[in-house]
């Protein structure tokens, strides 16, 4: 039940996040929140668990990885 509560928290809080960029500092700094990928889809989990709502996201625009790149550093 408590996970469900964090997970709605969560969405509600991804949601307010007014740039592609903020979503991903959100992401990397909510510990147990985890931007997940496999070939070339992108989903959400908490503690390993999928954030309903979030599967199967396609990041494709060149300004997203941008923003990925620029959040690692490169």
């Amino acid at each position: 039940m408590l996970a469900v509560v964090i997970m709605e928290k969560i969405v509600k809080e991804l949601k307010a996040c007014k740039t592609f960029y903020d979503f991903l500092v959100y992401i990397r700094d909510t510990e147990g929140l985890e931007l997940v990928q496999d070939n070339g889809w992108y989903w959400l989990e908490y503690n390993g668990e999928e954030i309903e709502g979030t599967g199967k996201e396609r990041f494709t625009s060149s300004s997203e990885m941008n923003d990925l790149l620029r959040l690692a550093g490169l």
